[in-house]
């Protein structure tokens, strides 16, 4: 039976919509329970009539994304990619590899209507690619060189056409928004655990004002605070990805009427012996072909995957 990507992709947005609501609730959720929790606690030292270690807690996440995502704004998909240490391909190549590379992007974006990206390698014994930017004119598509190496051209070219199907359906400007609030959750985290070493250093030094104390508390609400909305976080993120990679498999199916090519590459790399992806990239882990994470796994297993391509669920 082949698959259904019209309904594929349908239900795929709704889910998508539903878990960015969560993300945002889950941050707001947050901040106000860091913020209910010192006052409880502390009401005698922490009163003010705003809300600070809430207020702190929304603004340092939303500037650091913000930061990032302005990054990815203004330097496109090849930001993420050469910050992994991809390598662009020069579209007039004569390597025989990479020249076959250019031709199959070439192809789906003459098939989808959108710009060619920017094309990189990613120095990886592994079979994976990804697709990064804010826009189809920024955007990048990189392919590891074990993929280039394993796979045949229809494999390559039902790669290339899910990547696509990321591009197509704007997966890249979610994705690199979560990635941004991810990275956001951690710096919260990072301040929290700096200001608990240096009230632990005054105090040590001798200060016993009970401004300390309350210093000591925010301090900690703010790391508690930031690793829980890192780790809820990170589990939305992946929860969201998990739904964009069935609608970029639906959409591979679209684009080249050939769901062989993209079974064959997703059971290649259920066999493959490589995990050697650059650790610079674990922020952008979600927008991978592959990501073999468990726990904070961003992608569906490969078997249901292929399934929904095959047309037996989705």
């Amino acid at each position: 039976m082949a698959m259904d990507f019209w309904e594929a992709q349908r239900k795929a947005r709704l889910r998508t919509t539903l878990y960015l609501i969560l993300f945002v609730l889950l941050t707001v959720a947050t901040a106000a329970a860091a913020e209910v929790i010192l006052r409880s606690f502390e009401s005698e030292n922490y009163n003010p009539p705003l809300p600070i270690v809430g207020l702190t807690f929304l603004g340092l996440t939303f500037a650091v994304a913000a930061f990032n995502y302005l990054m990815y704004r203004s330097q496109g998909g090849s930001y993420v990619a050469e910050s992994i240490g991809a390598k662009r391909i020069d579209i007039n190549t004569n390597n025989p590899a990479e020249r076959q590379l250019v031709n199959i992007v070439q192809e789906i974006a003459l098939a989808t209507s959108l710009p060619v990206p920017a094309i990189y390698i990613i120095p990886s014994g592994e079979i994976n690619a990804f697709a990064a930017g804010l826009t189809p004119q920024n955007a990048a598509i990189a392919i590891t060189a074990g993929a280039l190496e394993r796979l045949n051209r229809d494999e390559i070219q039902g790669v290339i056409a899910h990547e696509f199907g990321h591009i197509y359906n704007a997966d890249m400007v979610i994705g690199l928004r979560l990635a941004a609030m991810v990275m956001g959750f951690f710096f919260v985290l990072y301040i929290g655990l700096r200001l608990m070493q240096g009230a632990s250093f005054r105090r040590s030094g001798g200060e016993r004002q009970g401004g300390i104390n309350i210093i000591l508390i925010a301090a900690l609400l703010l790391m508690v605070a930031g690793a829980f909305a890192w780790f809820m976080g990170s589990l939305l993120k992946a929860t969201v990805s998990r739904q964009r990679e069935y609608l970029a498999d639906a959409s591979s199916v679209q684009y080249t009427r050939n769901p062989q090519g993209l079974i064959n590459a997703l059971k290649k790399i259920a066999n493959d012996k490589y995990r050697d992806m650059p650790k610079t990239g674990s922020a952008y882990s979600h927008m991978y072909l592959e990501d073999h994470a468990s726990f904070f796994a961003t992608h569906p297993p490969i078997e249901k995957r292929i399934e929904a391509i095959e047309g037996q669920s989705i």
